[in-house]
């Protein structure tokens, strides 16, 4: 049986998304893709070149895709959204500026909800830009505050998660209007309905996990976990239970590179893949247990996993090459066919079944199928430096 390309699913999945409430869309939004780097952000409006939206970016914040427009930072930190206006063209839909810059951003994957952090509070805004909630970055004791460090999207849970270091804690932020209510206190205050309960609707649900925080960078919309560094330690937090389940001894490792793989043939459990130098260490996510380790020959940047197939990208920054594991008994590390360094990064799809990689020189967007096969090339300006990829999904 064949199989559908990455672009044709996400198309299937967000075909029948309805538009958010008050956004005027004057042309369907397609699945694509998108690149950015210092001089802005660049997007694929369906022919052979990438289409480049008018507004710098400010260093550091990843442009979020959406199934109803694009949602950046501008290099003086006021917050916008773009949206498709004719089959190759785009208009700004809303622009929002803070007394302070924007220094984090998240937006929900339907396009109804974006999450920015500034100073020492956060915005939840609606699809038109309104601001719905502000909340204030206090301790539940009000004796600490502290700004945002940053913000996840978990699109399966409907909710934001904020990571507050100098607060010590964690907060989820539900979407979901049947939410369960918040007792501010651990699991045993949920379960025995202790305590005056807040609303869970687009409240706040705090883990307390103490300082220093774990500087967390790793989140999988599939699992209920949070990833971070903590000196040599990479700690794991659930998001149910609001506590540390493991901390795993891991000098150097790269949590922001990680990638999570489902139980499939020829894995009997959930493993997660955790670059650490020119080593990758896996673990069993149900005893978070070492069971299995490999060595690449140079530092290992990030890794992108499917059902099939897991990539890693190898190599020193601006000049990586791309290596890819099958799945199967006694397979190795070999280098990707037919695609060219150096390599600055990569982003796998929705569905898993494809991969864009961003090419440095020449610079070029590239979308890859199995095995390294080069599906589509966008040619990239050269004067720019370019640092990340993503996947765009059809309105």
């Amino acid at each position: 049986m064949k199989r559908r390309s990455a672009l044709a699913a996400l198309a299937c999945a967000w075909s029948a998304a309805a538009a958010p409430e008050g956004v005027r869309t004057a042309a369907p939004l397609r699945a694509g893709v998108l690149a950015w780097g210092n001089d802005g952000c660049w997007v694929d409006s369906g022919g052979a070149t990438l289409h480049r939206l008018p507004d710098a970016l400010a260093p550091g914040i990843d442009p979020v895709a959406t199934a109803h427009g694009l949602w950046l930072v501008s290099a003086s930190g006021a917050l916008r959204c773009w949206e498709p206006d004719t089959a190759s063209s785009w208009r700004l839909r809303c622009a929002v500026a803070f007394a302070a810059p924007v220094h984090a951003l998240a937006a929900s994957p339907d396009g109804r909800w974006a999450l920015a952090a500034h100073g020492q509070r956060l915005s939840l805004l609606d699809a038109g830009g309104e601001i719905v909630r502000t909340y204030e970055g206090t301790d539940l004791k009000r004796e600490h505050r502290g700004a945002a460090a940053s913000l996840f999207t978990l699109s399966r849970r409907r909710s934001f998660v904020a990571a507050w270091p100098a607060l010590g804690e964690l907060w989820e932020i539900s979407l979901d209007p049947d939410a369960a209510p918040i007792f501010d206190g651990l699991v045993h205050d949920y379960r025995m309905s202790e305590g005056i309960a807040k609303p869970g609707y687009l409240g706040a649900r705090r883990a307390p996990l103490g300082r220093p925080l774990p500087a967390f960078a790793f989140a999988d919309d599939r699992v209920p976990w949070l990833a971070g560094t903590l000196g040599d330690d990479t700690i794991v937090v659930h998001l149910d239970v609001r506590r540390r389940i493991a901390a795993l001894r891991v000098p150097g490792a790269d949590p922001a590179g990680a990638a999570w793989r489902a139980a499939s043939w020829g894995r009997s459990t959930n493993e997660w893949w955790l670059p650490a130098g020119d080593r990758i260490h896996v673990f069993d996510t149900a005893r978070w247990v070492r069971v299995a380790g490999y060595t690449l020959p140079g530092p290992v940047r990030s890794l992108q996993a499917s059902d099939e197939e897991l990539w890693a990208l190898v190599g020193e920054p601006d000049a990586a090459s791309l290596f890819v594991l099958g799945d199967g008994p006694g397979e190795a590390w070999q280098p990707a066919r037919n695609v060219d360094g150096p390599l600055l990064t990569l982003r796998s799809s929705t569905v898993g079944m494809e991969l864009l990689v961003l090419r440095a020189n020449p610079p070029a967007l590239l979308r890859i199928g199995a095995g390294g096969a080069v599906l589509r090339s966008w040619p990239l300006p050269p004067a720019m430096r370019w640092t990340g990829v993503a996947w765009r999904p059809a309105g």
